[in-house]
């Protein structure tokens, strides 16, 4: 078997990315494996306004670019599904078409968002519909918006969508499951309303209509959708690595209770999921294996 490298790095998110660039400029041979598109969730993402040294830049112009940086530099990127590692005396990555000898890996898996598969969903990912208010907020500024969900995220997404947008609904289907202080803070923002209903779809003109089960039909210009996330890291669950919802689990240094296997950006359970931080704590481990 020729494929042996020192680092294989599973994720071609921003994450992924930045680990290999740093691995590549130690002169640590690497490898991306990715089972889809480059840039993961941030391809999803029509502007980012909060990404340094550009004022503006689209979520899938940001992954090429990055894309580019690293390909100029050789490191390759393979387009294959992870299915399984291997953990012996050396570390083996098996994929739907090959399989990969390494001493390092590094787990950029990240985690995609939950959807309500409902009708025009799909069709307007980007396009009216987003899963991010920190990403997208500052599109809607003096605008009408809608939050799907009722948790700590969507009420967190509705707290800070009421500093740009006119006015902000939140529609939820059953019981708030945000912390009582969320609840408290968002009750007493005047323009923050709430409607008890359940969206069936969404239908695009020059606004976003959206559906509802009791016929409370919502028109709003923009659409933030907070059902929940789904870590994409099921593939290693026999190493008994994932927290009880599905994430990674690692130490301080981000290293997990296998030697040699890291995870990074948003395979991690944590408070804040941000392009900067997913970068960050890909340089730290690439830094990390560099002084291995």
């Amino acid at each position: 078997m020729n494929n042996k490298y020192k680092v294989v790095i599973i994720g071609c998110g921003v994450a992924g990315m930045t680990a290999a660039l740093y691995l590549n400029r130690a002169g640590i041979d690497c490898i991306i494996l990715e089972k889809s598109m480059p840039g993961g969730q941030i391809v999803d993402n029509g502007n980012i306004l909060n990404f340094p040294s550009y004022e503006s830049i689209s979520g899938s112009d940001l992954a090429l670019k990055m894309l580019k940086q690293i390909t100029d530099l050789g490191v390759p990127v393979k387009y294959e599904e992870v299915k399984e590692i291997k953990v012996d005396k050396a570390k083996k990555v098996v994929t739907n078409k090959d399989e990969y000898i390494c001493d390092f890996i590094i787990l950029a898996t990240g985690r995609k968002p939950k959807m309500l598969g409902i009708k025009g969903e799909e069709e307007l990912r980007t396009k009216g519909i987003s899963y991010c208010a920190v990403c997208d907020g500052t599109l809607y500024k003096n605008k009408d918006v809608v939050v799907i969900g009722a948790s700590d995220a969507a009420f967190e997404g509705a707290i800070y969508l009421s500093k740009l947008a006119n006015n902000v609904t939140v529609l939820y289907r059953n019981n708030f499951r945000a912390k009582a202080y969320l609840q408290d803070m968002i009750k007493k923002i005047d323009n923050i309303s709430f409607v008890k209903d359940e969206a069936l779809e969404f239908i695009k003109n020059d606004r976003i209509t959206i559906k509802t089960k009791e016929d409370n039909d919502i028109i709003t210009d923009g659409v933030f959708i907070y059902i929940g996330q789904i870590p994409n890291a099921s593939f290693v669950a026999d190493l008994g690595i994932l927290d009880d919802k599905g994430y990674v689990k690692t130490d301080d240094n981000l290293m997990t209770s296998i030697d040699g296997i890291y995870a990074v950006g948003d395979a991690l359970n944590k408070f804040d999921y941000q392009i900067v931080i997913a970068m960050g704590e890909a340089a730290r481990v690439a830094l990390e294996i560099s002084r291995r």
